[in-house]
């Protein structure tokens, strides 16, 4: 089951589907509900006594038009993390998928709601429904090497990942991060974004380099059955989208100052093939052997053990390859892991969009 401990924080803002709205440091939740629905309505803020809050109180069943909620409470698929949102203005109307707040068929989501750049649109229901998942992997263990690695070929299945795909590539923030290490200037070769925080108990708003985002529901969907099928939990969710086929990642292994001692990294697939390369460590001083798989659409790699600690992987360029996204989920255990991973997958560059079949910057 997907795990909810760095979820379920104190958070600034209160949620209702269809609007962020700051909350009073001491205002109670249910206070700052009731204002909420009632500025959504009137434009002021009423008190729920609010005859159209009221009448939306009294009615014994949510309007026809409303989707009625599920067997997937939010604990078990957390609605929340400021996705299904709609920003907040003069017209606003509240989500007609979702009952009020006060309505018997609510149920409130358990994490805070803050900080994407944009609205990410609700997932469509046809699009969960839709997913399939494969439970079963190959096991590529080499002990005297120290690699351990899980392959699911495929992991998502093939027949809803397109329109998984296009979902991501439309609803996401995407960046393209320009930094400099010793005083060398570097253009990250790939689209990057990243979600959710580190385990610690340090509070959202408590980063001063960067601030973390809320994980969207459509990754939360992924990673809860990536965590049923690993046994692990996670708490980041780092999206890669390679563009071309000139788009790369060099050799590199996962830190393990941010993720701890033989961390369990899982690694979706989505696309056009790409080449995964892992080299072990000892590749300079004498011929170490290299492991190749050619990842497919839907495929998942999931790296364990030892496997970032004696070996290297990467994504070289592939003449005339499509686009690929790489999702990748990990669990971080220290503060700096968070900076870390917005400072080098979101930055301070202009933020991309995709829009019409091609990446654009947003102005």
């Amino acid at each position: 089951m997907l795990s909810l401990p760095y979820l379920i924080q104190e958070s600034p803002l209160d949620y209702y589907p269809g609007g962020d709205v700051t909350r009073s440091a001491k205002m109670p939740a249910k206070t700052q509900r009731q204002a909420n629905i009632g500025a959504f309505f009137s434009k002021v803020n009423a008190t729920k006594t609010s005859p159209e809050v009221k009448s939306l109180r009294e009615s014994p069943e949510p309007p026809s038009k409303r989707r009625k909620v599920g067997s997937s409470s939010p604990r078990d698929l957390p609605t929340s993390l400021k996705d299904e949102t709609l920003s907040t203005s003069e017209n606003f109307l509240p989500n007609a998928d979702y009952p009020p707040p006060d309505h018997p068929s609510y149920h409130p989501p358990p994490g805070p709601t803050y900080n994407h750049p944009i609205v990410i649109p609700r997932v469509p229901d046809s699009l969960l429904s839709s997913l399939k998942f494969n439970t079963k992997p190959k096991l590529i263990v080499k002990p005297e090497l120290g690699l351990d690695l899980q392959y699911f070929k495929p992991f998502i299945d093939p027949s809803c990942s397109a329109q998984l795909t296009q979902y991501l590539l439309e609803s996401l923030p995407w960046y393209r991060v320009k930094y400099t290490v010793r005083g060398i200037d570097i253009n990250t070769p790939r689209y990057t974004t990243v979600f959710g925080k580190d385990a610690t108990s340090t509070p959202w708003t408590g980063y001063d380099k960067a601030e973390p985002r809320a994980i969207p529901r459509i990754l939360l969907k992924l990673m809860q059955q990536v965590e049923e099928v690993t046994g692990m939990t996670y708490n980041f969710a780092l999206v890669n989208y390679y563009s071309s086929g000139a788009d790369s990642i060099s050799y590199h292994s996962d830190s393990e100052s941010f993720l701890g001692p033989n961390p369990c990294i899982a690694s979706i697939s989505l696309g056009a093939p790409r080449d995964f390369m892992l080299r072990h460590v000892s590749y300079q001083t004498n011929k170490a052997p290299i492991e190749k798989f050619t990842l497919t659409d839907g495929d998942m790699v999931v790296m364990r053990g030892r496997t970032q600690h004696d070996w290297q992987h990467s994504i070289p360029k592939r003449k005339n390859a499509e686009g690929r996204i790489n999702i990748t989920f990990r669990k971080g255990i220290v503060k700096y892991a968070t900076q870390n991973y917005y400072q080098y997958n979101v930055g301070k560059g202009p933020m991309y969009r995709w829009v019409k079949g091609q990446m654009v910057e947003a102005s």
